[in-house]
């Protein structure tokens, strides 16, 4: 009988590509778009935005909790470990998606002052992120 690996790991690259790739582009076209249809000019007051900031997080969570139901019919008790692990990958690179939009859009906030590349919103909301992915898996499995 052959033992099956602790991870499975096409479900977890499957769900990193659906909350990283969702949650990435949100973050790079919100602040292009908000821009060019309110206030042409810099993208530094709509990527600086708290509004903004948050909803990119909150939709990560909401990315992470859809992705938590539906690698639980593949996974079924593994779900915790496939869960913290997807979780903690996903931080990583959008904390990396995060640094890069700071490059590219030079995130200002109300008074006009650069914001730090990477704030105390992102690492509060990739740190929350594990956490998400925890309460996740376990509502999921009931």
């Amino acid at each position: 009988m052959a033992e099956e690996p602790r991870f499975d790991m096409p479900a977890i690259f499957r769900a990193l590509a659906i909350i990283v790739g969702v949650t990435g582009l949100f973050g790079f076209l919100v602040p292009a778009v908000v821009t060019m249809a309110f206030n042409p000019g810099p993208t530094g007051p709509a990527a600086g935005n708290e509004i903004f900031r948050w909803a990119f997080w909150a939709i990560a969570w909401a990315l992470t909790i859809w992705q938590g139901s539906v690698m639980l019919r593949r996974v079924h008790d593994a779900i915790i470990d496939d869960m913290i692990l997807t979780a903690a990958i996903a931080a990583v690179l959008l904390l990396i998606v995060k640094f890069i939009m700071s490059l590219v859009y030079v995130p200002v906030n109300k008074e006009g002052e650069l914001l730090p590349l990477i704030s105390t919103i992102d690492a509060g909301g990739a740190l929350l992120l594990i956490v998400v992915a925890v309460i996740g898996s376990r509502a999921n499995r009931f």
